[in-house]
């Protein structure tokens, strides 16, 4: 049989901004995830022939070599090939594009693909000419919020809240519908949760502090017991008369997931 095969997917829960998950960078986020699915596909590290993991908003000091640490923290060769992705929120899909490309072309047989963010350590940076090479009297050292530029593009001036508010006028999308579509996953998820669906497909995470073991096992984003009432009343965020809020956009999470081709 003739074709590309998914053999096995896990993933850690999601945490919260600034949630259970905060302490554990992208790269250890991404061999949780990773080890687990080898473990549950029983795939043998060895034979992995190409590793592609995604990340945008390079928030961990090996960021540079994501990937390639993802797979040796996981077990794999030193000669297994790997490549981080970053094609912004598609990134973790375009993993498994190439992942499955790769095995098409015959350059691989198995791949390991996934995708990995920790929002909440995203750095405060100074910008390096300034820090390395002085600043005028009286300027001071400014920082940035790289989650927030992450988010912005500065190319087309906006970020990319404003992108949905232009869509929702493109589309004709009013407020009323993104706040049901809103309510619409949290009480999927919801349901989701009461049946321990999520149990097949997550990784626990053992979280260790002064104050003993903590295990997560479930996403800290959801609130499932929210009500279209509740969620209406919030202000827009980038529009005064706009469509997007807090409660409505995608949110603001660390975690990772890993498929085994």
């Amino acid at each position: 049989m003739n074709g590309v095969f998914i053999v096995a997917a896990k993933r850690t829960p999601f945490g919260a901004f600034g949630g259970s998950l905060k302490a554990l960078s992208a790269t250890e986020l991404g061999v949780i995830s990773t080890k687990a699915a080898l473990e549950q596909g029983n795939v043998d590290p060895a034979t992995i022939d190409q590793v592609y993991f995604g990340n945008v908003i390079q928030s961990c000091p090996d960021a540079a070599y994501l990937a390639r640490h993802v797979g040796l923290k996981s077990g794999l060769p030193i000669s297994t090939p790997a490549l981080t992705v970053n094609r912004l929120c598609g990134s973790g899909f375009e993993t498994v594009v190439q992942g499955a490309n790769a095995i098409l072309l015959g350059y691989s047989k198995i791949a390991l693909c996934g995708g990995t963010e920790n929002m909440s350590a995203a750095p405060l940076s100074a910008n390096g000419n300034d820090a390395r090479w002085g600043i005028s009297l009286g300027k001071g050292l400014p920082l940035r919020d790289s989650l927030w530029d992450g988010l912005t593009d500065t190319h087309a001036g906006m970020p990319m809240g404003v992108t949905a508010e232009n869509l929702a006028v493109k589309y004709n999308i009013s407020r009323l519908e993104c706040d049901e579509y809103a309510i619409r996953s949290q009480e999927t998820w919801g349901e989701a949760h009461k049946m321990g669906i999520f149990q097949h497909e997550i990784a626990p995470v053992e979280i260790k502090s002064k104050k003993g073991t903590k295990i997560v096992d479930t996403d800290e984003h959801p609130r499932p017991d929210t009500t279209l009432e509740k969620i209406s009343s919030l202000a827009p965020v980038f529009q005064k008369d706009g469509v997007v809020t807090a409660a409505n956009a995608s949110g603001i999470c660390d975690g990772a997931g890993s498929v085994i081709l």
